[in-house]
């Protein structure tokens, strides 16, 4: 199974939240132990400057005779947290019978007994300590101060926490740093997707806004004149097309005049009466396709057939059954009154004109014509008695020159369905095909509902 890959976008963020986080981890870093490192320094030269102040009084007490160690540790005045230890004589004297000697100042006792002075951290008890060992010469005895450096480790401590929350605030913010500058550098690729979207859609007049920036005008500027291009082509194609239909209609009128007087000649042989037979059907079915080809033509080039108005589509579907002469059959109609829609009359006329036309040619013939109002729009269902059509050629049957099986092989030009389909595009509507409730196919025609329809919404059906 392949792993989906991160967008553009996610990888501008996760770079720049990797950045903050590796700077903000470097400073912190450094920040923490300089700090730590002045800190410790400035701890070990206040402990030591206070046991040499200690030491030195406890000598100069020990030296006055009459005095022992316990009474001289008892007259110190130690700083708070801080435990005195002297050894003389082979003997251990505390000034807090608490804590034991030998765990506080075993790392520099050597050190001290050598005659050194000697500093030293221990964890003892699960603290850090500050052990200070002085040896008192004259007096043959040691001196130690042990200091619990609490408020050192607290600080350490604090000063590492605001840092971590630093560190991660900073990350945070190089993400949402990085998800604006992406938002801002992907604006316009995703103008030019949503613009190459519309005009996909039909909307030709689509353009992508001009930007000052040298960086992207050149993006613009050639998205622009690409689709300035593609347009005008398709407007020469559709020019030629609909100059070529119409030049033909001449021709096509007198090719069927001609046919009409040969039908209507009494000496014609059996075998050229079948043969003028034959070229009417294919006459009439080449100005079919020609008369399909010019109101494709029209609806490709925008070019409205009439005034826009406020339409019953009751009094289209009853127009549209009148003209194909179906309306003395067995078809079920279910058309609210009150059910409008607002657009072209003559190009709706023709859209549900070839609906009905496919149903009962190509569909096993016309079964209901029903419509309702749904969501702001009326639901216009063409229904027929055929075999229905199949799940996988439902979006295919709407593309032109499409024929499915039995449902246009032999009859038809193939572009009927495609001019419903541009038809339902110029009116910001839609259609598509599912299955019937009797069996057959639903071909169903999306229409906004007029201004004063929407007004009923209470009526709709949602």
């Amino acid at each position: 199974m392949s792993r989906s890959r991160r967008g553009l976008r996610a990888n501008v963020v996760a770079a720049f939240a990797a950045g903050a986080l590796l700077i903000s981890l470097i400073l912190a870093f450094s920040t923490y132990f300089s700090a730590r490192h002045y800190l410790i320094a400035q701890r070990e030269r206040n402990a030591l400057q206070q046991a040499y102040i200690d030491a030195a009084l406890v000598k100069e007490r020990l030296r006055t005779n009459g005095v022992n160690v316990a009474e001289v540790l008892s007259e110190i005045a130690q700083p708070s947290r801080t435990t005195v230890f002297v050894h003389q004589d082979g003997q251990w004297y505390s000034s807090d019978l608490t804590t034991e000697v030998h765990d506080a100042t075993s790392d520099v006792a050597s050190s001290v007994r050598a005659g050194d002075v000697a500093l030293t951290w221990t964890d003892t008890g699960d603290r850090p300590n500050i052990v200070v060992g002085i040896p008192l010469e004259g007096v043959d005895a040691d001196y130690y101060e042990v200091t619990y450096a609490k408020e050192l480790s607290e600080t350490l401590d604090t000063m590492g926490y605001a840092l971590a929350i630093s560190a991660a605030v900073t990350t945070i913010a190089g993400g949402v740093l990085g998800w604006y500058a992406a938002r801002r550098v992907l604006r316009p690729l995703s103008q030019v997707a949503l613009a190459a979207a519309r005009i996909s859609a039909g909307e030709l007049d689509t353009r992508v806004e001009a930007t000052d920036d040298p960086d992207l005008a050149t993006l613009t500027g050639s998205f622009n004149t690409m689709v300035d291009t593609v347009v005008e082509r398709l407007d020469h194609d559709a020019r030629f097309a609909a100059d070529v239909s119409h030049e033909l209609r001449t021709p096509v009128a007198t090719l069927t005049t001609s046919l009409g007087v040969l039908q209507g000649d009494k000496h014609l042989s059996p075998s050229s009466a079948t043969a003028v037979e034959l070229m009417a059907g294919e006459l009439e079915r080449f100005r079919g396709a020609l008369e399909d080809l010019i109101a494709l033509g029209r609806l490709d080039a925008g070019v409205r057939e009439s005034e826009w108005e406020v339409l019953r589509v009751s009094a289209l579907v009853a127009a549209t059954l009148t003209e194909n002469d179906l309306d003395h059959i067995d078809v079920v109609v279910d058309v609210p009154d009150d059910l409008e829609v607002y657009g072209d009359r003559l190009q709706l006329h023709r859209a549900l004109a070839n609906l009905v036309r496919n149903a009962d040619s190509h569909g096993g013939g016309l079964t209901s014509v029903r419509a309702a109002a749904r969501r702001g729009r009326a639901e216009i269902h063409v229904e027929d008695s055929g075999p229905g059509v199949p799940v996988e050629a439902r979006e295919h049957i709407f593309d032109r020159f499409a024929r499915l099986g039995a449902r246009g092989a032999t009859t038809g030009s193939g572009l009927g369905l495609s001019i419903v389909a541009r038809t339902a595009q110029l009116h910001d509507g839609s259609v598509w095909c599912r299955d019937a409730d009797s069996g057959g196919a639903d071909f169903v025609l999306s229409l906004p509902l007029a201004p004063t329809a929407r007004t009923s919404a209470g009526r709709e059906v949602t």
